[in-house]
């Protein structure tokens, strides 16, 4: 499996254009990377106020807006933040890699669209 593989749900968007069209697919991309840096400041904040409760539940959002648009390998890390046992100073490197790493994962997403037409 290569990398772009594992970064993207290829069977999810595919699933998706079928159903939504290119019009459909396109609007869950543009509302994803409307609302994903957001979503994110507001995760980095309820780390930095040390609120686990609260960290999982916006884990778990973000999670569900990554599953959305097919992004697979950011999902499973949200995953992880939502469910398993962690310590704070694993949060906060697990947020910093991420925000490092969504702009490649969103550019593999969009290279994926452009290539369908969409």
């Amino acid at each position: 499996m290569d990398k772009e593989t594992t970064m993207l749900d290829e069977k999810l968007l595919e699933q998706y254009h079928e159903l939504l069209g290119n019009e459909g697919v396109h609007e869950m991309y543009d509302t994803f990377s409307d609302n994903i840096a957001g979503y994110l400041d507001h995760l980095q904040h309820l780390v930095k106020k040390r609120d686990e409760i609260e960290t999982r539940r916006q884990a778990h959002k973000v999670k569900g807006a990554c599953r959305a648009v097919g992004l697979r390998q950011l999902a499973s890390q949200m995953e992880r933040l939502e469910r398993e046992d962690w310590h704070w100073d694993d949060a906060d490197d697990l947020l910093e890699q991420w925000a490092i790493e969504l702009p490649l994962h969103q550019h593999q997403l969009r290279r994926w669209l452009h290539a369908r037409g969409i």
